[in-house]
């Protein structure tokens, strides 16, 4: 697939996750009208169901605009960008079934050290933790059967410290 393609491709993703958000939107607000007009529990329930799906839904949006901000820094869908005070991106490994947690963790470090000594240096600052720290693993596997992990870094004083919360990292362990 060439560049051009594959652009096209992750544009049209954006525009299909922002479209969605938007239809949740809309759903949310007669929801919460009939709501506010009727406040059975029945309805609070349907409420709350919605606020998780347009919660996700922006979560996919912002997903998808990232791996497209990626692509046009990098020419891949996955590589790190530095850029107002936080570093993101993805990286993908072929992590092998029943690895335990050390040499996981030495493998991703392995992987993530250079790109991310190279960000947290276009941002003129210093790494607060080692490489790892900065990944939560996505589910699933892509295209190539390669564990995809997300990568989020922010800057606090004059170091990058991870951006991925606790109860985030705990979920993959």
């Amino acid at each position: 697939m060439d560049d051009s393609t594959e652009l096209a491709r992750l544009e049209a993703e954006v525009a299909a996750a922002e479209a969605e958000v938007l239809r949740l939107r809309g759903e949310n607000t007669t929801l919460a009208d009939d709501f506010r007009a009727d406040p059975t529990e029945a309805r609070r329930e349907l409420l709350r169901r919605a606020a998780s799906s347009l919660s996700a839904a922006r979560d996919r949006a912002d997903a998808a605009r990232a791996v497209l901000t990626v692509f046009k820094k990098t020419g891949s869908v996955h590589g790190l960008v530095a850029d107002k005070g936080k570093v993101t991106g993805t990286i993908a490994l072929m992590i092998k079934p029943g690895i335990d947690r050390e040499a996981r963790e030495k493998l991703v470090d392995d992987a993530l050290a250079g790109p991310l000594t190279e960000a947290s240096s276009a941002l003129g600052i210093v790494m607060a933790a080692s490489p790892a720290k900065y990944t939560r693993e996505r589910p699933g596997r892509d295209a190539e059967g390669r564990t995809v992990l997300e990568v989020a870094g922010r800057v606090e004083g004059d170091q990058l410290v991870p951006a991925i919360s606790r109860a985030a990292k705990s979920l993959r362990n």
